[in-house]
């Protein structure tokens, strides 16, 4: 049974670090500055997450990839749980740079790995994923190497549309072929939060712009018969709850992060500041429609 003190949402994001090989204007995560999380902490989060039976956990950053701890963390994040149910569905949400090597040891851990591609048009995605020039190219690599040899492994692709993308962000499934296909590709409307609230007077499109975007993202999706999955800022309150890399909660209210408090330090707190924060149908919904169960019933 699950501890009865621990009230979490069933689908929770872990952010266990700001520090990225990238630096992305768009980027909502944590500031690059920020520390990451220990390993001892990170271990301790996920006692607490397999106590509760959360089930399911998006784990990001920064990139999480650049954490030595991250394989040994991810299996026992997974594994089963001592009530006898299956352990949390694992998300790894990643820029994609890291070795075919590193990989390996990773992905056996994962039910999703979520990666990124902007733009067909190689200029404009290079100017959204600032900071290693053959960013595209390796993605392409790892998802072929997710999609031909980690069958067990589900792959979302993530398109953030911004004003630096928005005549190629509706084409690039161009670039995969048939047999690397995600199972799922979701289109994201920027959020403006940390590094995207610097950014957002010359990166931020309009709500009827997205939607144009969306109805190309949508066309091309029912031609190459992949399931698409659109995040809308007017959505986001109530959908999330994320787990910083100094163990604070962090909600969104009214579209913005508020940290509630420390997981382990401020219990009591966090207990209230989940209280009418999260919306547990959206918070269930927005994870299973990205992330949906492949041994549910329906599910490819």
């Amino acid at each position: 049974m699950p501890d009865p003190t621990l009230r979490l949402p069933a689908y929770v994001d872990l952010r266990l670090l700001g520090k990225c090989n990238l630096s992305c204007p768009f980027c909502f995560g944590p500031r690059h500055e920020v520390p990451s999380m220990t390993e001892e902490e990170a271990f301790r989060v996920v006692g607490l997450l397999r106590r509760a039976e959360v089930r399911g956990v998006v784990v990001s950053g920064g990139e999480p990839t650049l954490l030595p701890y991250l394989a040994d963390l991810l299996a026992e994040l997974s594994r089963p749980l001592p009530s006898g149910l299956p352990g949390p569905r694992v998300v790894l949400s990643t820029n994609g740079l890291a070795p075919l090597r590193t990989m390996e040891r990773i992905l056996p851990q994962l039910s999703w790995i979520a990666l990124p591609l902007e733009s067909a048009d190689a200029e404009q995605h290079r100017l959204m994923r600032t900071g290693v020039a053959p960013h595209r190219a390796r993605v392409l690599r790892l998802l072929e190497e997710v999609r031909t040899r980690h069958d067990r492994v589900q792959v979302k692709l993530g398109t953030v549309v911004t004003r630096l993308n928005l005549s190629g962000a509706p084409d690039v499934l161009d670039l995969i072929e048939d047999a690397w296909l995600p199972h799922v590709w979701k289109v994201y409307q920027m959020s403006e939060t940390n590094y995207g609230a610097d950014n957002r007077d010359w990166l931020s499109v309009g709500d009827q712009q997205f939607e144009d975007v969306v109805a190309r993202c949508e066309k091309a999706a029912a031609n190459r018969g992949i399931r698409l999955e659109v995040y809308r800022n007017s959505k986001r309150s109530g959908s999330y709850l994320f787990i910083d890399p100094d163990g604070q909660a962090v909600v969104i209210d009214e579209g913005q992060e508020r940290r509630i408090g420390h997981l382990f330090q401020e219990p009591d707190m966090v207990a209230a500041g989940l209280r009418g924060a999260i919306d547990h149908t959206r918070n269930a919904g927005n994870f299973s429609g990205t992330y949906p169960d492949p041994t549910a019933e329906g599910a490819s």
